[in-house]
């Protein structure tokens, strides 16, 4: 006799294997079955049940990211179960839900504010001091403080930050987990925060972490390139931050006793092997204008009125499951 497979199986089981696949479906049929999958996320079967509408409904967001949608409102009402399926015992739905939280944070402000009114950092702080977490949980914090101000400035209140700080000040080892951190921390210090917010992570001592570890890996990255332990992606993104902290820190010179000491302490690291031929928006007087954006409009600097959208989205990068195998990957 065969067994009956329920429809609800046959449904998500598609759709998941679908995004494995990396296979369109057709957006009208994404739109139709999206209330379905919801109901999966609130009221699922079995644990299995719920990990597959958790894929299915990042895949389907992940459609909505790349046609720059807005995500509907009746997902977002389902963020405080996702947020509650991270510590769910069953490993596959942490990791599944932790999938479509980081597709949610990577899009707009309000998108990522619903996470944080929903009391996610609460949960990524206790994952910042598991070992097994904890590069994760800098993953999605980095999308956060790619948002505005106010984000920014939750992260820093909840204690987010200081751990962040902490946890690039005291290089272990552990290279995922520091790249991660490292990106939350670069897209606070030079994203759309204050300059009080701006004084209080230099306070911390962000910069000068950020300052030794390039500087420990500036052969590597001369020799190696995109091969380095860094990459070049993660090169790049801090030397860019580095670069923008020289124009900003002399607006804290009141406030902060060290700042020549940290613009002579980067001046060094520009002098390195490997970063000597960074292109520095510093020469140039550009403020927060990424290299890859001062150029599109016929050679100018002046990136376009949609210049904070396309930054924001370009510093909420990869999901860390996309990237890395951490079940795989060792550590340094």
């Amino acid at each position: 006799m065969v067994e009956k497979v329920p429809a609800s199986h046959l449904l998500l089981t598609t759709i998941a294997a679908l995004s494995a696949l990396q296979a369109e479906i057709p957006w009208e049929l994404t739109c139709k079955r999206l209330p379905d999958v919801l109901k999966y996320i609130q009221f699922p079967s079995d644990k299995d049940e719920l990990d597959d509408a958790c894929r299915s409904l990042d895949y389907m967001l992940k459609r909505y990211n790349r046609q720059q949608l807005t995500i509907p409102a009746s997902v977002i009402s389902k963020v405080p179960f996702l947020i509650r399926y991270l510590t769910h015992p069953y490993r596959h739905v942490q990791r599944s839900s932790r999938g479509v939280l980081n597709t949610i944070a990577s899009g707009s402000d309000e998108e990522s504010q619903a996470l944080l009114d929903a009391g996610i950092l609460e949960v990524l702080n206790k994952f910042l001091n598991n070992p097994n977490m904890c590069a994760h949980a800098c993953t999605t914090i980095s999308k956060l403080t790619a948002g505005n101000a106010h984000q920014i400035g939750k992260v820093i209140d909840s204690g987010v930050m200081l751990k962040l700080v902490r946890i690039i000040s005291n290089f272990d080892y552990d290279i995922v987990k520091w790249k991660e951190a490292a990106w939350a921390v670069a897209n606070a210090l030079d994203g759309r925060r204050d300059v009080e917010q701006f004084a209080k992570i230099v306070k911390m001592g962000a910069l000068e972490a950020i300052c030794k570890v390039l500087a420990n890996y500036h052969r590597d990255f001369a020799q190696r390139g995109d091969n380095s332990t860094l990459k070049s992606e993660t090169t790049f993104r801090l030397l860019r931050c580095l670069d923008q902290a020289t124009m900003h820190l002399p607006e804290i010179k009141n406030q902060v006793e060290k700042v020549p000491q940290l613009l002579s302490m980067i001046e060094e690291v520009f002098l390195l092997d490997g970063y000597h031929n960074y292109g520095r928006d510093s020469k140039l007087g550009i403020t927060r204008y990424a290299p890859s954006f001062a150029s599109v409009v016929n050679g100018s600097p002046d990136p376009g009125s949609d210049f904070e959208l396309r930054l924001t989205l370009a510093m909420k990068r990869f999901s860390l499951d996309d990237e890395y195998d951490l079940y795989l990957c060792p550590s340094f």
